[in-house]
């Protein structure tokens, strides 16, 4: 039987649009009324409490007097003058560090602490794919350029039908030794590593070096479609 949403649920997700769409017309009082009824109704709603504190920050700039007004700068680029903060920690930021959140902006720091986990990479994790991945890439590709060497005409055939299966072999020993990180870090080490094993296959065996270059083309590509 599938579950019914909570009530609770619905009305504080309405309330959070309801928030965000009386920040976007510059209605911070009626903002900051939505916000604190989501949150009281679902206090880890993380929009809800990110809102809340938007919409009183705003309110208290807009209670400042003008003459108190003080010029703030970015925290990672102190020259730069800025208007923009932080939604999650308050901190002035740019334009070219913020990131557009549910509700306001987030500086790289909170982004980065925001991201899933397995997008999350250590450089440990970059060392275990760089490995994993070189040394499966090694004997996969080995074994495709071995067997493409007997196939003359139906080499294309080979790649293109057993290709992608073979780059999947590579990209789930990453994900093993990685515990499934995705992301750019990883996508480059993995395609690097297969590069290598390639490499190292066309050195030390014996291999068709068409088959091994037409594999790359083709397991590069569908790995790093898969670690996005």
């Amino acid at each position: 039987m599938a579950e019914t949403q909570s009530p609770v649920s619905d009305e504080a997700r309405g309330l959070v649009r309801a928030g965000q769409a009386a920040m976007r017309v510059g209605d911070y009082e009626a903002a900051r009324t939505a916000f604190e009824r989501a949150a009281a109704l679902e206090p880890n709603n993380q929009e809800a409490r990110d809102g809340l504190r938007e919409a009183q920050r705003r309110l208290q700039q807009a209670q400042r007097p003008a003459a108190e007004e003080q010029v703030e700068y970015c925290y990672r680029h102190p020259n730069v003058e800025t208007a923009l903060h932080c939604t999650a920690c308050g901190r002035p930021i740019c334009a070219r560090c913020s990131t557009p959140a549910a509700v306001g902006q987030l500086c790289p720091e909170c982004r980065r602490g925001r991201r899933p986990i397995n997008y999350q990479v250590a450089p440990l994790d970059l060392i275990k794919g760089a490995l994993v991945g070189l040394v499966v890439a090694t004997l996969v590709t080995a074994l495709v350029g071995f067997i493409g060497a007997f196939l003359g005409l139906f080499l294309f055939l080979l790649i293109f039908a057993i290709g992608p299966a073979a780059a999947e072999i590579i990209v789930r020993s990453v994900e093993w030794a990685t515990g499934n990180k995705r992301g750019r870090p990883i996508q480059i080490t993995v395609g690097t590593a297969m590069v290598l094993g390639g490499v190292l296959a066309y050195l030390f065996a014996p291999v068709n070096p068409l088959a091994v270059l037409l594999f790359l083309l083709v397991g590069v590509s569908t790995a790093v479609a898969r670690l996005r």
